[in-house]
C-alpha cells in the first residue's frame, strides 16, 4: 500500500508543529467506487477500442486479438487512476496529528468538528493487541497482522491501527507488547483465567476497531508507535 507523505500539523496550543497523517484513506465510499468506475471504463474502452479497430485493420482480422490484452492493462490502469483520485476527493475526512505536545485525532464527520486529545504529560494508558489476517480480503493478503493501539486518558480514549506484512511486523522493537488476539472459541475453552480476562477487554476493543478505528498507513503507524515508545516509557517496561 502506498504512504503519502504527512503534512505538518499545529499542535492543540498552536504553539508547536507536527505531523498530520490521513486517516481511513481506503474507506468505504472509495471501495466501492473504485471497482464501479474501473469495470465501467474497461468496458466502455472496450467498445470503442472493438469499434474503432473493426473499421481500421483488414478484413478478416479480429479486433479482439489486439483489444482484450489491452483490456486487461486497461483495467489495472484505470483501478490504479481511480484510487488515487478519489482518496483525495472523496477524504474520510478524519485526520491523526503527531506533535511534540500529544496526539490529537480530529473527526470532521461532525459539526462542529471533533477533537480526541492525548497529551504527552499526563499519564497515558495504552492497549496493544496483534492478529494475524486468516482470510485474503479485498486488499489485505492472508498472513499480514492487524497491528492495532488503544490510548487511554481520562476520559478521552482512541484506537489507531494498521496492516502489515508478517515481516515487517516482527521487525518492531515493541511486537512483545502487541497481544495476540487469540479466536472468541479459544478463548472461551481456555482454564487460564487471567488470560481470558485480558483476552475479553482485547475482544471488547477489537469490536470498538472494527466499528470506528482509525486506519492509517504503515508508515504513519510506525510513527505514532515511535511517538509512543519514546513519549510513554513505562509501556515498554
Amino acid at each position: 500500500m502506498a504512504t503519502d507523505n504527512p503534512t505538518q500539523a499545529s499542535a492543540p496550543d498552536g504553539t508547536s508543529t507536527g505531523q498530520e497523517f490521513r486517516v481511513d484513506q481506503e474507506h468505504f465510499s472509495v471501495r466501492l467506487l473504485v471497482p464501479i468506475l474501473t469495470i465501467g471504463s474497461t468496458l466502455v474502452w472496450h467498445v470503442l477500442g472493438m469499434n474503432i479497430l473493426g473499421n481500421v485493420l483488414a478484413n478478416g482480422v479480429n479486433p479482439a486479438c489486439i483489444v482484450l490484452p489491452v483490456d486487461v492493462a486497461a483495467l489495472i490502469g484505470f483501478g490504479m487512476f481511480y484510487e488515487w483520485v478519489l482518496k483525495y476527493v472523496f477524504p474520510s475526512r478524519r485526520f491523526v496529528m503527531l506533535t511534540a505536545n500529544g496526539l490529537v485525532m480530529r473527526d470532521e464527520r461532525r459539526m462542529p468538528p471533533v477533537e480526541t486529545v492525548i497529551d504527552w504529560e499526563k499519564t497515558v494508558n495504552v492497549k496493544a493487541w496483534r492478529f494475524t489476517v486468516r482470510r485474503r480480503r479485498t486488499r489485505i493478503p492472508r498472513g499480514w497482522y492487524c497491528m492495532a493501539l488503544h490510548l487511554l486518558q481520562d476520559d478521552a480514549e482512541t484506537i489507531v491501527y494498521t496492516f502489515m506484512p508478517e515481516k515487517e511486523a516482527e521487525a518492531l522493537a515493541s511486537l512483545e507488547q502487541f497481544v495476540r488476539l487469540r479466536p472468541r472459541k479459544e478463548t472461551e475453552s481456555s482454564t487460564d483465567l487471567s488470560a481470558v480476562a485480558e483476552q475479553r477487554r482485547l475482544l471488547k476493543l477489537e469490536d470498538a476497531r472494527w466499528e470506528d478505528g482509525a486506519e492509517l498507513e504503515r508508515d504513519d503507524f510506525r510513527a505514532v508507535l515511535a511517538a509512543i515508545e519514546q513519549q510513554v516509557s513505562e509501556w515498554m517496561i
